[in-house]
């Protein structure tokens, strides 16, 4: 099993940080292979839906988004770690998943898939609110992650929602860990 772990924050040291870390932490002590891609140092440019990918199945862009391409493909799982932005992701992110347009033009467009659609591939979602919680707090997040996953051909096994990171450090508060433990280790014996 390789998973992709991915931060979507772009604060080092912070929540996302220390959860993602915490993650391969797991994944490492239950041999399970994993890549820890902080997007936040990648180049990857926004979608302008210019049709290229409808007519090709691919992004004509040639940036970091290439690799990201391949490597979802690749992997058996994505573990997905993201702060609330104003009820929804950060742009970086929001980027990548837009980019994921092409395997979405290849699947349901073209019917040429350029991503392996029979490869069984699982999912965590972790999001992250400052906040203390609120209804409406993870929605726009999840409606739009839930887009990424079935791109990537990924089933999204679980969504986590850790609120009121604001006030509560998670350096010192340890009650989010056992959670996402659970959660991966169901990952791994469901892949």
């Amino acid at each position: 099993m390789k998973l992709l772990v991915i931060n979507a924050s772009p604060r080092k040291g912070k929540n996302c940080y220390i959860i993602s870390n915490y993650v391969c932490n797991i994944l490492y002590d239950n041999n399970i292979n994993y890549e820890i891609i902080n997007i936040w140092d990648m180049d990857i440019e926004f979608c302008n839906a210019c049709g290229y990918c409808d007519k090709t199945g691919v992004c004509h862009k040639t940036d970091d988004m290439s690799q990201m391409y391949k490597k979802f493909d690749k992997s058996d799982g994505t573990i997905l770690i993201s702060p609330v932005y104003f009820d929804s992701v950060p742009a970086k992110l929001k980027s990548l998943i837009d980019r994921t347009q092409s395997f979405f033009a290849s699947k349901y467009i073209l019917k040429r898939p350029s991503i392996d659609r029979n490869k069984k591939r699982l999912g965590i979602f972790i999001h992250v609110g400052g906040s203390k919680p609120y209804e409406t707090q993870f929605m726009g997040g999840q409606i739009t992650v839930d887009f990424l996953f079935k791109s990537i051909n990924t089933k999204l096994l679980h969504n986590y929602y850790i609120t009121n990171t604001d006030d509560v450090d998670l350096k010192s508060n340890d009650s989010y860990k056992e959670d996402i433990k659970k959660l991966i280790i169901d990952l791994k014996n469901k892949g």
